[in-house]
């Protein structure tokens, strides 16, 4: 991939730049949503720490922030950028705080690259399109004929499809049918006013207004297809 080269610390010595940039660079895989993979066995270069101490720090990272390309281990570069900015705080005083510093340009040079930019710009409008069509396709794969929270006939002119883990939090799930559920306009304006962000969020509240709750143990059953 063309990145812009980051500007380095001049007491950074060159030899270590080179790994760090070489680490990045020849590692690093964008993908169709524009989000940036750094390869597991080259983040000791990237973190400046040992390998040893990578497989415990790998460890507290979440499941759908790793992924398997060919038969090489990835970790979601924002991940990583968390993981600098961590280490900066906390031991980035020094000769240290520099080569971290470097690293983190690298990061910000491939996230903002002209391809992870495209991508990301395809990939959103695909989603916005794909949204569109959420309400007719849950509504037929289901034969949804009642509100499925209040339990309500539904009106499907004016019915809406409700997400269940939001666009603004978790957009990268926004295109499924799974992610959501169909309910009459006034049960999703009082979702919507309630700021609900989440299945968490979404059952309290319909705890508190005797709605039904069995949409709940489905959801997390299929969570794990709905992250990928």
């Amino acid at each position: 991939m063309k990145i812009v080269e980051p500007e380095v610390n001049e007491n950074a010595k060159s030899k270590v730049v080179k790994e760090i940039s070489n680490a990045w660079k020849n590692t690093s895989k964008i993908d169709y949503r524009g989000w940036v993979w750094v390869k597991k066995d080259r983040l000791h270069s990237i973190l400046r720490t040992t390998k040893k101490n990578i497989d415990f720090i790998f460890m507290q990272i979440p499941d759908e922030s790793k992924a398997t390309f060919g038969n090489e281990t990835y970790v979601r570069g924002y991940e990583v950028l968390k993981l600098i900015a961590k280490s900066l705080e906390e031991n980035g005083a020094g000769t240290k705080g520099v080569y971290l510093e470097t690293s983190k340009k690298y990061y910000d040079s491939i996230a903002t690259c002209d391809k992870a930019k495209l991508l990301r710009l395809e990939y959103d409008h695909q989603l916005k399109a794909q949204r569109k069509l959420l309400k007719k396709k849950r509504i037929k794969a289901y034969n949804i004929k009642n509100d499925e929270l209040t339990q309500e006939p539904l009106k499907t002119r004016t019915s809406e499809f409700s997400h269940i883990r939001s666009v603004a939090m978790y957009n990268f799930m926004s295109d499924s049918i799974d992610n959501g559920l169909i309910v009459n306009k006034e049960t999703h304006t009082l979702i919507t006013a309630q700021g609900v962000n989440d299945e968490n969020e979404l059952l309290d509240l319909c705890k508190d207004n005797n709605w039904a709750t069995d949409w709940y143990d489905i959801y997390i059953e299929n969570l794990s297809k709905l992250m990928v």
